[in-house]
């Protein structure tokens, strides 16, 4: 029997989070190869934050370490060169489970930023076909809408205001 995409992707974070646990994370911004999301499983690490902002890291580059990290399961987070909507959405399709988002000074600004990351109608993100949090497999809307980790409003199946 094939894996839902809820049982794809795994965000160790938000479930240790959610019990009240200390979660350890590692900023990268030297390291340019592959080999760093296994140094920091083997390390202890539960997360990987690549910092792009404050690096000459691509995020091509950013995108493979991402994808090696979710393969170990070790949560990726890129903190983006701007909050540009097409910086965001990239990190993100690229294998990010979220963004840190540089140098927001008012509620305005964050609520840019986070209609960047969301599917409408929460937010402005586009989709792309199949991303790396999916193995890049393909699955019904209904099934892969929130597995990424950016939840989506469930259907609307009769008049406004109802679900």
């Amino acid at each position: 029997m094939s894996a839902s995409p809820r049982e794809i992707v795994r965000n160790n974070v938000k479930e240790k989070l959610a019990r009240d646990e200390v979660v350890a994370s590692i900023t990268v911004r030297l390291a340019r190869s592959i080999e760093i999301a296994r140094i920091a499983k083997t390390a202890g690490f539960d997360s990987i934050y690549v910092d792009v902002e404050h690096s000459s890291l691509s995020l091509e580059t950013a995108s493979q370490i991402c994808i090696a990290a979710l393969e170990i399961g070790v949560a990726p987070f890129v903190r983006v060169p701007s909050t540009r909507p097409e910086h965001v959405s990239r990190a993100l399709d690229g294998g990010a489970l979220g963004v840190i988002a540089p140098h927001i000074r008012s509620a305005e600004e964050a609520r840019e930023v986070v209609a960047s990351a969301k599917y409408p109608p929460f937010g402005e993100r586009s989709t792309g076909g199949g991303l790396p949090h999916l193995h890049y497999r393909s699955f019904p809307a209904a099934e892969a809408n929130g597995a990424d980790g950016h939840e989506r409003p469930p259907r609307r199946h009769g008049p406004p205001g109802t679900i």
